[in-house]
């Protein structure tokens, strides 16, 4: 049986500034995004820390960076996301600036302050204020192109860090997974995309699982960034009210909340982001939380990461749910591009 999801035209109509072809070609935005940062030259001395500074969209590149290296680097990898810089921060600071449009003005404010401060400073941006504040300053730059919304633009901006953290010498003994994890993007972008129908797109069906719910996404600390990526863009493509937290934390707190008024509850969907090489003694915890709160949740929904390296694990799970939210936000009939609040935000 036909549905709104399978009508390409409607899709079409709906999805007027091709969010969904822009997530289609993820995998290949990821192979530009290396081939490009490859030709930056970038040369850094010794450092302690790195600090990831950025917003929004272009904050979550560092997240994730944080989230793949954490058990293999000896840096300690902190995300900023103030117009302030953490106490820490000095001459032995790697600082990456991110700025999609190189006008985030918090952004700009921790590239001043890391300036004022004596980090060494590498700065991310499609042109703007940070790019040309940057080059004043002879400060190296990795240029992102032009064209996506910030949150669109993913694949280039967490890849330009990648690339850039090797080159600094934190994920050279991780690059093998890169790979790997553009492979199974690949393999998952044919079961996802638009062509595909929904009786055999998992994307389509969650998405059709969560019109008329809440979603609160969980994720085990492998999966921390992506609850939050999945919450950000349930928020910005779905046009929905989201909510995430990480396991096994969301066993302290975030459980009691199904002691709460069952007419509330039975809007709430809970996601949980599974990963199949979680410990045993974790996945067996998560299933009792499942259990738990399976009677007094709306829905309880179970989306499975893949591939075998940890950025294969982190990179599926993103994937499913850029689909899923652009999707949804198709289903309400709502371009998933548009960020009208946003905008009227930032005009004050």
């Amino acid at each position: 049986m036909d549905t709104p999801l399978d009508d390409l035209e409607q899709i079409s109509r709906v999805d007027l500034r091709g969010m969904l072809g822009v997530i289609t070609a993820l995998p290949e935005s990821a192979e530009e995004a290396i081939v490009n940062a490859e030709k930056v030259k970038l040369r850094v001395r010794r450092f302690r820390n790195l600090v990831v500074a950025g917003m929004g969209g272009s904050a979550v590149g560092g997240l994730l960076l944080r989230d793949w290296l954490q058990q293999t680097t000896r840096v300690p990898i902190v995300v900023s996301r103030d117009y302030s810089l953490p106490g820490f921060v000095g001459k032995d600071t790697l600082l990456f600036a991110v700025s999609y449009s190189g006008g985030t003005e918090e952004t700009l404010s921790a590239f001043e302050e890391g300036r004022e401060r004596g980090a060494r400073i590498v700065a991310f941006a499609s042109g703007g204020e940070l790019e040309k504040r940057a080059r004043a300053s002879r400060v190296t730059v990795f240029k992102l192109p032009l064209g996506f919304q910030p949150r669109a633009a993913i694949a280039h901006q967490f890849l330009s860090l990648v690339v850039a953290a090797k080159k600094a010498g934190i994920a050279q003994d991780s690059w093998w997974e890169v790979r790997e994890a553009i492979d199974v993007l690949k393999a998952m972008r044919e079961e996802m995309r638009p062509e595909t129908p929904q009786w055999s797109n998992p994307a389509k069906k969650l998405a059709i699982e969560l019109r008329g719910h809440i979603p609160l996404v969980y994720g085990s600390r492998i999966h921390e960034a992506v609850a939050y990526r999945w919450n950000t863009q349930l928020n910005e493509n779905g046009k929905s009210p989201a909510g995430s937290s990480s396991i096994p934390e969301a066993f302290h707190n975030a459980i009691v909340a199904g002691e709460g008024d069952p007419e509330l509850l039975r809007r709430l969907c809970a996601v949980l982001l599974l990963d199949p090489a979680e410990g045993e003694r974790l996945a067996a915890k998560t299933r009792r939380f499942r259990d738990i709160i399976k009677p007094s949740f709306g829905k309880v929904l179970e989306v499975e990461a893949r591939g075998e390296g940890r950025l294969a694990r982190i990179l599926s799970a993103l994937y499913i749910g850029d689909f899923v939210s652009a999707y949804l936000g198709v289903l309400q009939g709502k371009d998933p591009s548009t960020v009208e609040s946003i905008d009227r935000l930032k005009r004050g």
